[in-house]
């Protein structure tokens, strides 16, 4: 029996954008469409863009859960160390953003490398775990292709979103890394052009031809709003009232490509909705 799958989001550029509003898109948007419980969790060093997604920087920040090590992955990295980490404990430090379907885990609360390199070292572990109790495990990871440990989680996972900008200077380098790396040869594999541009002449028509690539490639529009919902921590609103917009609209036309890339992880996963 197939656990069903975790999911991670990985690019191999530092300065790429757009990875974490992906995961945040795909994600909400898989708990508002399908019946199934999902996790999204990340693993970047001090990074709060994903939690701040779903509650305003600010409110986190007064609220004190940024330095609260008894909630997010801080406290179950403290459970790893003491053999006590079960799915149940993931569960209850993570916070609930839309009922029943999807929980988010709060990242690193303090600048703490020695704590960080722990996280880093059990994601496989504490991902298997979470796979116990959710249906998906979505994981923004840190971009990077030199690191063994966030390879190793790469390698560990069942999905693998592909995150790239339109960089011409990249392309070419991105595709040689998805069908030589050791982590990713034989990975599902879901690529993705982020804040993408459909009138740049790098559009995902010109690119597969150039680079004869044979697998789809899905784009998340680059959508201001988003980006401004995403930073304000309004990105389920958004996500409500644009649901059922025009695709040929803005935000329309984000919410149908990005409901491209939802669908594609449930073809994968054999989510049955009933």
């Amino acid at each position: 029996e197939k656990l069903m799958p975790r999911i991670v989001f990985w690019s191999p550029y530092e300065n790429m954008t757009g990875n974490t509003h992906t995961a945040v898109a795909i994600s909400t948007l898989m708990g508002m469409t399908h019946k199934v419980t999902s996790l999204l969790m990340q693993a970047n060093f001090n990074s709060r863009k994903m939690e701040s997604s779903f509650t305003p920087y600010e409110e986190l920040k007064q609220s004190g859960v940024f330095n609260n090590s008894n909630i997010g992955i801080n406290a179950l990295i403290r459970l790893i160390s003491s053999n006590k980490l079960t799915a149940d404990s993931i569960q209850n430090y993570a916070k609930p953003v839309l009922k029943e379907r999807l929980d988010v885990l709060y990242g690193m609360s303090a600048d703490d490398p020695d704590g960080y390199k722990q996280i880093i070292d059990n994601l496989p572990y504490m991902t298997r775990k979470a796979d116990e109790i959710y249906d998906l495990v979505f994981v923004d990871m840190p971009k990077s292709l030199d690191k063994k440990s966030i390879m190793d989680t790469v390698a560990d996972a069942e999905i693998v979103v592909c995150v790239v900008n339109q960089d011409a200077v990249k392309f070419s380098d991105f595709f040689t890394t998805l069908s030589n790396n050791e982590s990713l040869k034989d990975k599902t594999k879901i690529i993705v052009i982020a804040d993408y541009e459909a009138a740049s002449k790098f559009n995902v028509m010109n690119i597969k031809l150039k680079y004869k690539v044979k697998d789809p490639i899905y784009v998340i529009p680059h959508n201001y709003i988003f980006a401004d919902a995403c930073n304000s921590g309004t990105v389920i609103d958004f996500l409500y009232k644009n649901i059922n917009s025009d695709p040929k609209d803005y935000n329309g036309n984000f919410i149908f490509q990005t409901l491209n890339i939802v669908n594609e992880i449930v073809n994968i996963a054999k989510i049955k909705d009933n």
